[in-house]
């Protein structure tokens, strides 16, 4: 017999995690997790009895993304604020994974940061917390492919913790109410990854991204990827030893991606979105 939803259980957990220092929740259907169109596993693959998924989001400070990216150590200390998010976010997850297990509960946090898997053209982890935040009410999937919140557009990380728990979904109240279709991220992509002829994830070029995202653009000014580069398959990736070996001076960025993690080397379209460029003006402005 299923047990019945907890609501009161629901609002104590979101209180926790806005007190611990989240700055959005929800919670998501664990049934309707399975299957995203991006191709990530099933939640039940990592708890059987999961039912419900609760999910964190973070705001990046703003002036984290208008400074000056062109800067290689201003940039860095960006990603380095994104880790120490990441971290933070792992640290509440782990929070209420103990809370909830000492109610009896089976819980399990997943890490914004996990292993992801390129041999398509989109970036598969064990699961999207993109998708499921969509779900949980928490925003949308916009054109960039980033995850949209109304208040912050994509300036948010994300966190997903899994459970056994009867907790009351929120459900995906906010998708087409949030991304404007306004296509300033797909004009400010430098190598051209992102299309508005298709829709999410199938807007998305991998391998063009991946000029941009893995330093090689920055390097060398060049948008468009080499056509052996953009023509790969499964991904760029298998040509990259080529491309090292011809721009030595990647070893540097490949360096610190070793040691802080993801290494994104390009944020164009996350910077161009004008909800969080409005939101922030607007704060400093004082509205």
């Amino acid at each position: 017999m299923t047990e019945e939803i907890d609501v009161e259980l629901t609002e104590k957990i979101k209180e926790l995690c806005l007190k611990a220092g989240a700055d959005k929740v929800g919670i998501a259907d664990a049934d309707k997790a399975v299957g995203s169109s991006q191709g990530h596993a099933n939640p039940r693959d990592i708890l059987p009895n999961a039912r419900s998924i609760i999910v964190l989001a973070s705001k990046i400070p703003d002036s984290a993304i208008e400074c000056k990216h062109s800067d290689e150590l201003i940039h860095a200390n960006f990603v380095a604020v994104q880790q120490a998010m990441n971290m933070e976010l792992v640290r509440i997850g782990y929070k209420l994974s103990r809370f909830l297990e000492k109610l009896g509960y089976d819980s399990i946090p997943i890490a914004p940061d996990i292993p992801r898997e390129e041999s398509r053209n989109i970036w598969v982890g064990t699961i999207s917390h993109k998708y499921v935040a969509q779900l949980a009410g928490l925003g949308e999937i916009g054109l960039a492919n980033l995850f949209l919140t109304p208040e912050w557009g994509p300036r948010v990380n994300l966190c997903c913790i899994l459970t056994d728990a009867p907790l009351q979904p929120d459900g995906p109240k906010l998708v087409d109410k949030v991304c404007t279709k306004c296509n300033k991220c797909i004009e400010a992509c430098p190598t051209r990854a992102l299309t508005s002829n298709n829709y999410p994830p199938f807007n998305f070029n991998l391998n063009r991204c991946l000029w941009a995202t893995l330093g090689f653009y920055r390097l060398t000014k060049v948008e468009e990827p080499p056509e052996d580069w953009i023509d790969a398959k499964p991904s760029a990736n298998i040509v990259l030893p080529k491309y090292e070996e011809k721009y030595p001076q990647i070893r540097t960025f490949e360096n610190w991606a070793s040691r802080l993690g993801d290494f994104p080397q390009c944020i164009a379209c996350m910077a161009a979105c004008p909800i969080g460029k409005e939101t922030h003006q607007k704060r400093i402005e004082g509205e």
